[in-house]
């Protein structure tokens, strides 16, 4: 990437687009060569795209001449019939869909329910660690617009294409908001200014008139209406800019229609290039003009020119579905304008290389209004990787691509399924209404019940025999769909379980293992950008009181693990987990290392996780709850009411309260000189301490004394 030798443009740049430099001092890219990179690696990758589309095709059951009533139609201009016949069954079967599905609700609910660990890469503040933790499971799921349909969306791109990407970026937006203006506001603003006197004055509405136009940016024509209206209603309203917002972003890319990336590709980070294509309308080039800094000029020529033209022509992009039927139609772009964000590792003229990002239309080159690109510089992360994470469904090599989609392995099972269910149909068919015969040239002229047919002879007259029923027909079946359940590690009779969960396990450790990139990126972005402390409540946990995040310093770096047991999401085996949790607690909680609350939490989240938000209290508020039903009890026991315990309350936070109350100076003298008192405190005290007793029993009955 660093090479001066070959073949030089016009500006001095190679035009082989493998030994280009990065652009010296204030010159932008050469518009020519990053075309024809683009362009180049989108051609390349046809055989990928092709498959892609075979892959879509396959899981939709879309294939040429399918007609809408599911059945086989002779076309007009044909010179082959239908096989067998006019009419015949042509059923879409809907196998590689089904399994997708149902693989992509397995890695949705992996990432909802992965823990999440964040290590220090240096230091050992494991209570650092832990509010890291906590607090990147609030921002990824709860902070990052639209996650889960992202995350989603990754999951159907992996498992139908093979391969997918994470984008991670960090986006600033701000809008006009209307904002209202009394007299009362303004007068506050200025209170060394008779606002009044100014507002209703003529000989001071220029004065006004210049001082709005300075506080709300507004044309001097829109001041005086602002004038005027003050003067009739003492308020009024202006346009003026809305707080600006600044978060994360996760997007999903499938890489034959909106990430390209070049075909030698072994490792993501190792990239020459990555293209990200978009389409966006007049209105948001616009507000990237603000928000992003891109060039004004280039917006207004892309608009002008660029506006329903498409980039890659790709099958993918030009030709969409109606619904995902075997209907399609052009994909219309006429309101949107074409987009591309090249990355690209370059070299500079000392020898270091740089991860740049241009923005721009392969269809609008350089003029003398403006450079050819939207925004050109280094990307400004401060991880200086690209901002994609790659995920693949399986490695048969070291190159980035060569990855299979299920469509792929489960095509021809699912076809041989289709000639099995097209033939039961036709068989139905030919039973319920088979061939007719009858004598040469004397065709009936009614058939069906109750007709009446002349014959001359017994027999001349009658249905041609129909096919044998033959069981195998859905023997065969289902043992193809059985084959295809055990290669994709669904349990079934005949597969094994343990491997079954190996290859589920698999999948989803692979999946955790994408995210944990992702969660770095976003730790990485959050840091650079983020605010120095945000208010935030753990997820999963109910909190009385949100909990106060700092930033943290600079050099500041975690690593992040995102773990999924698959068999968790069998309520059995969790159930067995957690029993087991609670015995070791039981045996081996000597110093109270065991978080009691966040056991309880769990657990009742494995029953209903909208239970848990129901009826399990925050650690702090239940305890004060147990203590002031406590002290309310103390109190009637104090006024002469004879009460006895809740016994659902937990018995050690009940005795420690009433030791609590009864180191009271007055407590302590009714107790000496009244005995019903003292004997209706003793009886809860006893009941008590009962309490704490049969507690230390149960245990002692379930693990030996």
């Amino acid at each position: 990437m660093s090479s001066f030798s070959g073949t030089t443009l016009n500006n001095g740049q190679n035009s082989d687009a493998g030994l280009q430099l990065a652009p010296v001092g204030n010159d932008g890219p050469d518009h020519a060569l990053l075309t024809k990179t683009f362009e180049t690696t989108v051609a390349n990758l046809q055989g990928f795209t092709d498959q892609c589309q075979e892959n879509y095709n396959t899981r939709y059951a879309l294939w040429s001449g399918q007609s809408a009533d599911g059945k086989k139609h002779a076309r007009e201009g044909s010179k082959i019939d239908p096989t067998p016949w006019d009419g015949a069954s042509d059923l879409q079967v809907f196998l590689t869909d089904e399994a997708i599905i149902s693989k992509v609700a397995m890695l949705w609910i992996a990432f909802l329910r992965a823990g999440i660990t964040a290590t220090p890469v240096e230091g050992n503040d494991i209570k650092r660690a832990k509010s890291v933790s906590s607090f990147m499971r609030w921002l990824v799921q709860t902070q990052i617009p639209e996650v889960g349909r992202e995350v989603e969306l990754l999951a159907n791109y992996i498992q139908e294409m093979g391969v997918g990407a994470i984008g991670v970026f960090w986006e600033e937006t701000q809008e006009k908001i209307l904002q209202n203006v009394t007299l009362e506001q303004l007068q506050a603003q200025f209170p060394t200014i008779d606002v009044q006197a100014l507002i209703y004055t003529d000989d001071t509405i220029d004065d006004a008139v210049a001082i709005f136009t300075e506080i709300y940016g507004c044309t001097a024509g829109k001041a005086r209406k602002m004038i005027k209206e003050l003067r009739a209603k003492q308020e009024t309203s202006v346009p003026t800019l809305g707080r600006k917002k600044s978060f994360p972003v996760l997007r999903a890319f499938n890489l034959n229609q909106n990430l390209f990336i070049p075909n030698y590709t072994t490792d993501a980070e190792n990239a020459s290039a990555m293209f990200r294509v978009e389409y966006y309308t007049a209105e948001q080039l616009r507000g990237f003009v603000n928000t992003a800094g891109w060039d004004d000029a280039w917006v207004e020529a892309a608009i002008k020119t660029c506006k329903g033209t498409q980039i890659t022509l790709t099958n993918n992009e030009y030709n969409q579905p109606i619904s995902r039927s075997f209907m399609y139609q052009q994909q219309n772009f006429t309101d949107l304008i074409g987009v591309v964000y090249a990355y690209q590792r370059l070299s500079d003229e000392d020898g270091y290389t740089g991860l740049y990002l241009t923005i721009f239309n392969p269809r609008l080159a350089p003029d003398g209004e403006q450079d050819g690109d939207a925004k050109f510089g280094l990307l400004g992360y401060a991880d200086g990787a690209y901002p994609f994470v790659i995920f693949r469904r399986e490695h048969l090599s070291r190159k980035l691509h060569d990855t299979r989609g299920i469509p792929e392995p489960g095509k021809p099972l699912q076809q041989q399924i289709k000639v099995h269910k097209d033939s039961l149909i036709d068989a139905a068919s030919l039973a319920i209404c088979p061939p007719m015969m009858y004598p040469q040239g004397r065709p009936p002229l009614r058939w069906g019940a109750g007709a009446r047919i002349a014959e001359r002879r017994p027999g001349e007259y009658h249905f041609a025999d129909r096919p044998a029923y033959d069981p195998s027909t859905e023997k065969s079946e289902a043992n193809l769909k059985a084959d295809f359940n055990q290669y994709l590690g669904f349990v079934s009779a005949e597969t094994d379980p343990t491997f079954a969960g190996y290859k589920n396990q698999k999948e989803a450790e692979s999946f955790m293992a994408g995210f944990s990139k992702v969660f770095s990126k976003v730790w990485s972005r959050y840091k650079q950008y983020g605010s120095e402390a945000v208010y935030f409540r753990v997820v999963g946990l109910k909190q009385a009181d949100p909990v106060e995040f700092h930033k943290g310093e600079d050099n500041e770096e975690f690593d992040f693990r995102l773990t999924f047991d698959i068999q968790s999401m069998n309520p059995e085996v969790q159930q067995q987990k957690l029993k087991s949790l609670a015995e070791v607690a039981g045996m081996f909680d000597k110093y109270g290392q065991i978080d009691y609350g966040e056991v309880i939490q769990l657990a009742v989240q494995t029953i209903d996780p909208n239970w848990a938000e129901l009826v399990v209290l925050p650690k702090d508020t239940g305890a004060q709850k147990t203590v002031n039903e406590t002290h309310s009890m103390l109190a009637q026991v104090f006024a002469g009411v004879d009460r006895d315990i809740d016994l659902n309350a937990p018995p050690d936070l009940v005795m420690q309260t009433i030791q609590n109350y009864g180191q009271q100076p007055d407590v302590q003298q009714r107790y000496a000189q009244d005995p019903s008192f003292k004997a209706r405190l003793d009886k809860i005290v006893k009941q008590t301490g009962q309490q704490i007793v049969q507690k230390k029993n149960a245990k002692v009955g379930v693990y030996g004394a």
